[in-house]
């Protein structure tokens, strides 16, 4: 380094010159002494304008703030010293490095921004590969991108749902003021986030420009924010959001600041974007998932109740509903109608205490299948409030605000009932919620239909299986709970007696906090006394909570009174009345619960610290629950032990019945139950002897005797039968349908003094079926035994299943019985149907032949009335051959059924077009058809299906319009939908079932021709394929016929 009398080399001197490096020396004084250009440049000068001039007086400006703290660290320490700093002059980041000598200084500046941005983009970039969701994007954008702009705090706000505001979404460094201000603020208001979300383009303001144009925000910014840039987000062309960095410093925001802010937001944006999709893809294949499992459930499950509240849980979960509710119409064995519902996300407490839903404005459209009704905000919707008493929701109702209600209809067109949702905020049913909802209400209804139809049969066999099921569940969750306990016991030891551990709870709290007392209270009357402590405790505070502390005082009082932890800071021992406590700051106390009653309070003390953190709260929470889980232990395995027995009598009795209800046949002698049943029962009981009792007029008959008596009398006693009134052993349950239990029986109860000494105890069990009790089976003991209670659930659980499995096997026969009487009585038509419609051909070709040869010889010399006479007979004949060709059609489907095999469907399609090539050619008809798929089905009876839609098409024509049909095939899952649209008349829609119902016309003969048969054929040939057919229509438009086929595997 030379001063001006001292000049450097020239070589090193124009070297220095033409570095890109900003290269200057200063004298003692702080004067320029050299100067390359590139430092003139910094201040808009020439090197040499700046020799002589004083850096900290006239340049200043051009430098960050530490500058003057580091040049003179340089001076003082006299060695180089280099630091990283942002350049407001140059608008970068800048390497400045200070070398002192002679009293100056020589000092290099090196911009290094290009660097910085690259390795900060990459970082950036870095992060958000790793981001899965939007939230951790967000969370990228607020940690990584206000480091790498070097921005001392920034804001993220989004678009509110009325678009009309802006929300904050995250912040870094905000003060508690300015979240709040900036929590929700209007659209338009005056400053730079606002115009940047407006205009979808960046603002970048600072200075003197910042308050000139935006003169609003000087009031509403932080003091210490000078620049301030915000960057909208754009994600799939809509605005996401706006990045609003703030800078302390005056920045100039140069081109390539610019483009380095743009670039990180735009990956920000792109990220966003991704994981949006993912979200969403992920959402749909949830959906698609639940959709899946749904359909199988509701497809297979025949069980009303367990079917209708799947439904409306997925329905929940389907359209993000806080709650759901199915109301749906039961018809009972007298043909009495009630209504039963199910809930979803909410208990059924919350809706019982209301009355069922109305026909009122809001739910008529439902009940009378309607239609859909979905609104943004039931409470403002003009059909809402018109339901007298109440002028709306009744007091204490949900709140609902959004709702969506979708009718469920049965394929016969009744309504089964209705899916409802609601949610307390508005706006929240979207229209794929809607589609969805109704999907699975077409869905519901099917499996309705279904369950219905097996309803009856399956009632006693589903009750019993439901019965299995709970108790086996109820065993499941208690050797679940008995687990755990155990995995518990193993970790903290084997014993449990509490003092013990309580004293290994304590002492895991001394290895969590430094400087812990903990002590274990037990209570005593009116105060608590430590029972087990630690042993850094002090004597005098070991005095103080062994003598008691007093059951008012302040923190035990709470921990009772509330039944959880009490956590308190800044401990007072005079406030909270626990002596020679000084030397904690925080106590916590955890009531320990066994039941509803509080069996100690573990009390945990920290030295050196006044205020309990998050982690030692939830250590102390943790460990408290773990000790109190130990305590528990012993009640629940003595309820374990209680409960085991019960349930494993119970379970021997059911199992006992399964295995034998699975082998009933409906041919089984009911009394053949009732042994077995007895069997069962003394299987499980001491020595003894079972009677089944049926009344025969004034007497007791014995129907089946499992056992030996004891006593040749009383057997013959018994055979001969008893008196009615004075058999009080069975005649009590008999008339009360109750069972009679005797731990020591009476003698006299039923006059046998003589004979019935060596019997101890006895059980009268009535046999009901179908309500109505049919008998008394009698279980005698010959040893001393009272009846327990797991005795009498085992003997009731016995005789339910009796029962319900004798109504189920009366049931199932008389269900055979009419299904035979139908099919017989179905068969006998379809015979004489077929023979009918045969045997008419004969006369009436006869009638027809002679209408034509009267026609050919008399036709001249017959007069006007004649001629029309005969021409009624001839069309007459004619329109009866073709109800008669209809006819042994629809009997032959009947009665001829082929198996469907592999058919192309195009040749169908060519037999039927070749068979009506006439009428089409008559009629001026076009039909367009693809590539048309191999199905399995019958060739005749699916060319016969093509005719007559074909032929529909054809006659129900629109006048001076040329008929067109066009037949399209779409796969869907196993099957193929096939549709066959035309350009005719069409027809209502409510007359889309009726009109494929045999003989069933909408148009008078006079208008169009046709027997009435032709669509009820086609009805026909779909259920020999195992398919489903069904049509619409619109008057005018014409008339869409479809119908699956099964496909036929390659």
């Amino acid at each position: 380094m030379t001063s001006s009398d001292d000049r450097l080399p020239a070589a090193l001197e124009r070297l220095l010159g033409v570095s890109d490096d900003a290269v200057f020396a200063l004298d003692a004084q702080g004067l320029f002494n050299f100067a390359n250009d590139s430092a003139g440049a910094m201040v808009g000068l020439q090197g040499a304008a700046l020799l002589g001039r004083s850096l900290e007086k006239d340049f200043g400006y051009a430098f960050s703030s530490r500058w003057l703290t580091e040049s003179c660290r340089a001076l003082a320490e006299d060695c180089p010293v280099e630091y990283d700093a942002f350049n407001p002059s140059l608008g970068g980041w800048v390497r400045v490095r200070v070398v002192p000598g002679n009293g100056g200084l020589a000092v290099q500046i090196r911009d290094i921004s290009a660097q910085r941005r690259a390795v900060a983009l990459q970082g950036v970039t870095a992060a958000l590969a790793q981001a899965d969701t939007p939230d951790q994007v967000t969370e990228v954008m607020l940690q990584h991108v206000v480091s790498a702009a070097g921005a001392y705090m920034c804001v993220l706000v989004r678009p509110s749902a009325d678009q009309a505001h802006l929300e904050l979404h995250g912040e870094v460094g905000y003060s508690a003021e300015l979240r709040e201000r900036f929590a929700r603020f209007p659209l338009d208001l005056g400053i730079p986030p606002c115009d940047a979300a407006r205009t979808g383009q960046p603002v970048y303001v600072a200075g003197a420009v910042f308050d000139r144009q935006y003169p609003g925000a000087v009031a509403v910014r932080a003091e210490q924010t000078r620049s301030l840039a915000s960057l909208p987000l754009t994600v799939d062309g809509q605005l996401w959001g706006v990045l609003a960095l703030s800078f302390t410093e005056v920045r100039r925001f140069h081109a390539e600041e610019r483009e380095f802010l743009q670039a990180m937001v735009q990956q920000c944006a792109q990220a966003l974007s991704r994981t949006s999709a993912e979200v969403r893809l992920q959402e749909q294949a949830d959906t698609l998932g639940l959709l899946n499992r749904v359909v199988q459930t509701v497809s297979a499950e025949l069980d009303l109740s367990r079917m209708v509240q799947g439904v409306t849980d997925a329905g929940v979960e389907l359209t993000g509903a806080q709650f759901g509710a199915f109301f749906y119409n039961v018809v009972n064995a007298q043909q009495e109608s009630y209504t039963l519902y199910t809930i979803s996300g909410v208990p059924r407490e919350a809706f019982s205490s209301f009355p069922m839903p109305r026909n009122t404005q809001v739910f008529s459209p439902t009940f009378n299948a309607e239609g859909v009704v979905r609104a943004h905000d039931i409470t403002q919707d003009p059909r809402y409030g018109h339901n007298d008493p109440h002028r709306g929701m009744p007091a204490g109702h949900l709140p609902v605000r959004s709702y969506l209600a979708v009718p469920v209809v049965s394929r016969s067109g009744e309504v089964l009932g209705g899916l409802f949702f609601g949610h307390p905020e508005p706006g929240v049913f979207t229209e794929r919620a809607e589609q969805l909802i109704v999907g699975l209400a077409a869905q519901a209804a099917v499996a309705m239909d279904n369950a219905r139809l097996y309803q009856q049969l399956q009632d006693s066999h589903a009750l019993l299986e439901r019965r299995v099921e709970e108790r086996t569940r109820e065993l499941g969750e208690q050797a679940a709970a008995h687990e755990a306990f155990v995995r518990f016991t193993e970790a903290a030891g084997t014993s449990t007696d509490v003092h013990t551990l309580a004293r290994e709870a304590l002492l895991v709290f001394r290895s969590f906090f430094a400087e812990c007392s903990a002590a274990y209270y037990e209570r005593d009357g009116d105060i608590w006394r430590a029972q087990v402590w630690t042993e850094d405790i002090a004597p005098a505070v070991v005095q103080s909570i062994t003598a008691g502390i007093s059951a008012d005082a302040p923190t035990f009082s709470d921990a009772v009174r509330t039944q959880a932890p009490v956590f308190v800071d800044a401990w007072n021992p005079e406030r909270e009345q626990v002596a020679a406590t000084d030397e904690y700051g925080t106590v916590a106390l955890f009531p320990m619960l066994v039941g509803d009653q509080i069996a100690g309070l573990m009390a945990v003390g920290l030295k050196g610290t006044q205020q309990w953190s998050e982690h030692g709260k939830a250590i102390i929470r943790s460990i408290g629950r773990s000790l109190n889980l130990s305590l528990e232990r012993a009640y629940v395995s003595l309820q374990l032990s209680e409960q085991r027995d019960a349930l494993q009598a119970r379970t021997q009795a059911l199992e006992a019945f399964e295995g034998l209800t699975r082998n009933l046949t409906l041919e089984a002698d009911p009394y053949t139950l009732i042994v077995r049943a007895q069997e069962i029962v003394l299987s499980l009981l001491p020595e003894g002897y079972s009677l089944y009792w049926e009344r025969e007029g004034n007497s007791w008959q014995v129907k089946t005797q499992i056992g030996d008596l004891r006593n040749d009398e009383l057997q013959r006693q018994v055979d001969g039968g008893l008196p009615y009134e004075s058999t009080r052993t069975v005649r009590i349950p008999f008339e009360t349908g109750e069972p009679l239990y005797q731990d020591e029986y009476d003698k006299g109860h039923d006059n046998l003094e003589r004979t019935v000494g060596h019997i101890s105890a006895t059980a009268s069990l009535p046999v009901t079926v179908g309500g109505k009790v049919q008998g008394v089976i009698v279980v005698g003991l010959f040893g001393t035994r009272p009846w327990t209670a797991t005795d009498r659930a085992l003997l009731a659980t016995v005789m339910r299943s009796v029962g319900l499995t004798l109504e189920g096997a009366e049931k199932a026969r008389a269900l055979q019985e009419r299904t035979r009487e139908l099919e017989r009585s179905n068969a006998e038509l379809e015979r004489f149907a077929y023979v009918a419609s045969h045997d008419l051909q004969e006369p009436l070709r006869t009638i027809a032949s002679f209408a034509e040869l009267i026609n050919r010889r008399y036709g001249d010399s017959l007069d006007d009335k004649g001629r029309r006479y005969l021409e009624f007979v001839t069309l007459g004949a004619q329109r009866m051959k073709v109800l008669i060709d209809d006819l042994l059609v629809f009997s032959r489907l009947n009665v001829i059924r082929e198996e469907p095999a592999r058919l192309a469907l195009g040749q169908a399609l060519q037999d039927a077009l070749d068979s009506l090539h006439g009428a089409l050619e008559d009629s001026g008809a076009q039909v367009i058809w693809g590539e048309l798929p191999a199905v399995l089905g019958v060739r005749s009876e699916l060319a016969q299906l093509f005719q007559n839609l074909l032929g529909n098409a054809m006659k129900f024509s629109r006048p001076g319009l040329a008929p067109q049909v066009r037949i399209t095939a779409q796969r869907e899952d196993g099957c193929w939908h096939l549709q066959v649209s035309d350009n005719g008349i069409g027809f209502e829609p409510q007359y889309a079932e009726r009109i494929f119902q045999i003989f069933q016309r909408l148009h008078g003969r006079d208008e169009y021709q046709g027997t009435g048969m032709g669509l009820a054929i086609v009805q026909k040939i779909m259920e020999h394929h195992g398919g489903r057919v069904w049509a619409e229509g619109q008057p005018g438009q014409g008339s869409t016929f479809h119908f699956t086929l099964r496909a036929a595997e390659e």
